[in-house]
């Protein structure tokens, strides 16, 4: 039997809830996760003790356990997994599942490779290029402000000849040099 992945599942943790729970524009009654719209939270208390209410699609309510321990720099909050009772930042859902567990009940890995072979490298690469493609896709269209880029742009160009994308960065900078001709020729 394989294991499956840790980067194939979705997560939760105690801020991913809460700033679902607080978000703004939310319509009244609508608890559900800002991703997953099949995920829903709600909190409950039962004496001393906090609870989160998960519901994933149509099963069952699963009631998760949250912990606060205080930390010279304020206070950190955990999840009690239900099945080990472990103190938990992180509780995962797998990709068929319905019940959220920590990592070690899920039986879950991270996915291993050797980045200093041929292979490796390239799926390092692609894994890059993967999350740039992502980044511009959710990237706004003002990419540039008072004649210079944006720092968020400027950010992106870099991490692009980082990961050998030269073909974007010089398309960008062409699109620079042609927008500043044409201003250059409606000033005049």
């Amino acid at each position: 039997m394989q294991r499956e992945l840790v980067e194939n599942c979705f997560f939760i943790t105690p801020k991913r809830v809460n700033q679902s729970l607080d978000r703004i524009g939310r319509k009244i009654g609508d608890y559900s996760d800002y991703k997953r719209a099949d995920i829903c939270y709600k909190y409950d208390k039962e004496g001393e003790e906090y609870f989160i209410i998960v519901t994933v699609g149509e099963n069952s309510p699963q009631k998760i356990a949250t912990e606060t321990i205080g930390t010279p720099f304020g206070e950190k909050e955990y999840f009690r997994c239900e099945n080990c009772d472990s103190r938990c930042s992180k509780l995962f859902l797998l990709p068929m599942g319905h019940t959220f567990c920590c990592r070690k009940c899920h039986m879950l890995r991270y996915q291993n490779f050797n980045t200093s072979s041929e292979h490796g490298k390239l799926f390092d690469m692609s894994r890059k290029v993967i999350k740039l493609m992502n980044q511009q896709e959710n990237m706004t269209s003002r990419r540039w402000y008072r004649n210079a880029y944006t720092k968020r742009y400027n950010k992106f160009l870099d991490n692009c000849l980082k990961t050998g994308l030269k073909e974007l960065v010089e398309i960008a900078e062409n699109a620079r040099a042609v927008e500043s001709v044409v201003k250059g020729n409606i000033d005049k």
